[in-house]
């Protein structure tokens, strides 16, 4: 798996069900209440059920065993955690926020009702080419309609409370040209692949032949290989792949380099210098940081109790 688990709720969630989600940790306003077989936490009082969170925590559990192999959750990040700790955690989490997003919505008049996650499930079908696709997706992870539903349904929640922040900041443009002037790694993007590989002496082997640009896109063409390839979106010069590769000129071929226990060969292949994209880009970066300071604010302005 070449990325890196930061925050395996909100993985899962992009890559399934396509929805904005957040990466803010919980602050110290949470408390560790005394134990009780219902309930996993609570939020100014709501509680959030140990059914739901059994239900939701066996979803993911099944995505990440079935896309990255039985035994992804017993590994152990830097941390020494396992996936499955860091996961039960992240999951604790996000339903935490969920309710504290919910109870916003309530307080601002916004109603939930089933067309959003109908669309949201529209939406999904949509990229997965047809509802018969999706409906095998959820049979290979083993899971019913209702189950999907549920989980489309908190989607459906993070969407309308960033909808809801959206249409109620006050942020300038000229805030957003400010930070975007003061950020140079702004500035530019990179588009780059990675040739995959399991062997380092394989991976030597193809080193000692990639003499130019092109020699290297040879490889990203060849039908029969040994290696995976990487092809990535514009990222900034921070994203990890490229940071590893120790990469910053275009057509320039890195030296192997290890990452997440595979050896890689990386190659950028165009920027985008264009500072019309860039601004949008960098107003979207802009407002998320503003929307994590305002779920943070609600956050700490809740009465949260954890009880696991």
């Amino acid at each position: 798996m070449m990325k890196a688990i930061k925050n395996l709720k909100t993985i899962i969630s992009k890559i399934c069900l396509t929805a904005f989600l957040l990466l803010v940790t919980l602050t110290s306003c949470n408390s560790k209440g005394k134990a009780t077989s219902n309930v996993v936490a609570s939020v100014d009082g709501k509680a959030i059920s140990s059914d739901l969170y059994s239900k939701e925590l066996r979803f993911y559990q099944s995505y990440y065993s079935k896309v990255y192999g039985e035994s992804f959750l017993e590994k152990k990040s830097k941390n020494g955690k396992s996936n499955d700790q860091i996961l039960r955690e992240e999951l604790i989490d996000s339903m935490i926020k969920d309710q504290v997003m919910k109870k916003d919505l309530e307080a601002n008049k916004i109603k939930l009702d089933d067309n959003g996650t109908n669309n949201l499930r529209n939406n999904l079908s949509d990229k997965l080419n047809g509802e018969d696709s999706l409906k095998a997706n959820i049979v290979a992870l083993g899971f019913n309609e209702n189950s999907i539903n549920e989980i489309l349904y908190n989607d459906y929640i993070r969407k309308a409370h960033y909808d809801l922040f959206l249409k109620n900041n006050h942020i300038k443009d000229k805030d957003v040209v400010d930070f975007y002037n003061k950020n140079n790694k702004l500035h530019r993007q990179y588009k780059y692949n990675v040739l995959v590989f399991d062997d380092k002496n394989v991976a030597k082997n193809i080193k000692d032949k990639l003499t130019d640009a092109k020699s290297f896109q040879s490889y990203l063409n060849k039908n029969a290989r040994n290696y995976s390839i990487i092809n990535s979106d514009f990222v900034y010069i921070d994203d990890p792949i490229l940071s590893a590769s120790k990469v910053k000129k275009k057509d320039m071929i890195s030296d192997i380099f290890e990452y997440e226990g595979k050896f890689c060969i990386l190659m950028i292949n165009s920027y985008n210098e264009n500072e019309n994209e860039l601004l949008l880009k960098a107003k979207d970066i802009y407002l998320e940081k503003a929307y994590y300071d305002y779920l943070n604010k609600l956050i700490k302005e809740s009465k949260i109790k954890v009880f696991v």
